[in-house]
């Protein structure tokens, strides 16, 4: 069958509904596959399947329900589930706030601690950076009651390697700080069993 030089587009508008009406019914991959083939076999080039999944780069899903793809990874990898972050947070397509009312250590300082730590972990549950202001820390830890406005200098002497920076600067969660931020989220919400 050769194009009508004089109308092209007519016979284009006239193969798509047919071609959407066979592909319908494959998944996307397999469209692409089909696809793929098709022009093979009329001897074009068209880029390969790999190569079509290659331009993004990013090796992390999408966000999803608003948590970050990284964060979708860390979940994964550390056993946290969403039933177990509701725990902790309100989580909205545009938002995310702390929502637990108090951190598991007994003492201030170590409250404290875990109050930051767990405000690393909102900023990478939204955006995938677990980097955050020293006012956000500070307010959290009031809202959660550990707050101790004599001591609270030198309880972020107590940070360790968990989270890095400084007051002024922000402070971000380093590895040890997101897994530390795991076994919170654990402690404020055990695995429930269905």
């Amino acid at each position: 069958m050769s194009a009508n030089p004089e109308n092209p587009m007519k016979l284009v508008l006239e193969a798509v509904p047919k071609i959407v009406e066979v592909l319908t019914p494959l998944s996307s991959e397999e469209r692409q596959r089909a696809i793929a083939a098709a022009m093979l076999l009329f001897g074009e080039h068209t880029p390969s399947i790999g190569s079509a999944k290659t331009p993004s780069r990013d090796p992390y899903p999408a966000a999803e329900d608003g948590i970050s793809g990284k964060a979708l990874v860390w979940m994964k990898k550390s056993s946290i589930t969403r039933e177990q972050l509701d725990h902790v947070f309100s989580i909205e397509s545009d938002s995310i706030d702390v929502i637990a009312s108090k951190m598991p250590a007994f003492g201030k300082r170590q409250q404290t601690v875990q109050a930051y730590i767990i405000c690393g972990i909102k900023s990478f549950l939204k955006v995938g950076e677990p980097a955050f202001s020293d006012e956000e820390g500070r307010e959290l830890c009031r809202k959660v009651g550990c707050y101790d406005v004599a001591n609270h200098t030198n309880y972020r002497k107590a940070f360790g390697n968990f989270i890095g920076g400084s007051k002024d600067a922000g402070w971000k969660l380093s590895n040890p700080g997101l897994s530390e931020g795991a076994q919170i989220i654990k402690q404020l919400a055990p695995a429930t069993t269905t």
